[in-house]
């Protein structure tokens, strides 16, 4: 047993567990949506990094054993997977830099935005029409979402999100399960705005249409519109529903963690 065969062992492990966890997070996604509402169904996908991680500890079987089990099955090509493996991180985390370069140019272009930008030190960018594009009061909406992004750390997810898409470059679930966190994402700032000023439902609404108009995107950055027309079409939606009471979150923050507890433990139980 080579460290490339456990390296291999490891990634491919991780990456079952994360694809079975991903698979019921979809499948839960419009449910939670309605019941625990966008915050919570946001938290949701805490359970994919979670059981990545844990089918990287011995097994149930393996640790019954106690070291009698048999070594875990030797790959073919070891090393040119891993080689090819990290070949796809560096030209996927390249491309997302790249891209990343190229919105911060824009940015100091006067061409994107409003949006988020930045990780250690998060600040908000806007286009150079931004004044005359949007009124005060819209500016003001504007400002109340971003300035949410950056209270609720969402940028630090968004790097996280985005170097499991470099990792994981391979997986289409990964993707996926990436795309529909970001919108996740932006449902859970929308219904943290609405929740603290409920009065500005309508306006808000109208906001979101008229910024919907910049097409510029960031694998890091928190924007405020969403990329397509289906996207927009579920944040308009949400904005319709009223907001969860307290024992509803609370029930609903009990349901994730248990989620999350009975994921970990059969992918540990049934893991080979």
């Amino acid at each position: 047993m080579t460290t490339a065969d456990l390296l291999v062992d490891a990634l491919v492990r991780s990456q079952i567990a994360a694809s079975l966890a991903i698979m019921l997070v979809l499948a839960l996604r419009p449910a939670a949506q309605r019941l625990i509402g966008a915050e919570l169904t946001y938290r949701l996908w805490v359970v994919a990094p979670v059981a990545a991680v844990v089918a990287l500890f011995p097994s149930l079987s393996e640790f019954l054993s106690q070291g009698d089990a048999a070594p875990p099955a030797l790959h073919p090509h070891a090393t040119l997977l891993l080689e090819a493996w990290a070949l796809g991180v560096t030209t996927v985390g390249g491309l997302m830099a790249l891209a990343e370069a190229l919105f911060r140019r824009s940015a100091r272009q006067g061409r994107a935005g409003p949006a988020v930008m930045g990780v250690s030190w998060p600040r908000i960018v806007t286009p150079s029409d931004y004044a005359e594009r949007f009124t005060a009061a819209e500016r003001a909406l504007i400002g109340r979402h971003e300035r949410t992004h950056i209270a609720r750390r969402d940028p630090r997810a968004n790097l996280f999100i985005a170097a499991m898409g470099a990792l994981a470059w391979f997986n289409p679930l990964v993707h996926i399960a990436a795309a529909c966190a970001r919108l996740d994402q932006e449902l859970a700032c929308d219904a943290a705005v609405i929740e603290a000023w409920p009065g500005c439902r309508r306006d808000y609404g109208a906001t979101l249409v008229k910024a919907h108009m910049s097409r510029l995107a960031s694998p890091l950055a928190c924007a405020w519109p969403a990329a397509g027309r289906h996207p927009l079409e579920v944040r308009l939606g949400m904005l319709a529903r009223p907001p969860l009471s307290l024992s509803h979150y609370v029930k609903g923050a009990a349901g994730i963690g248990l989620v999350a507890v009975i994921l970990a433990i059969g992918v540990w139980t049934l893991a080979p």
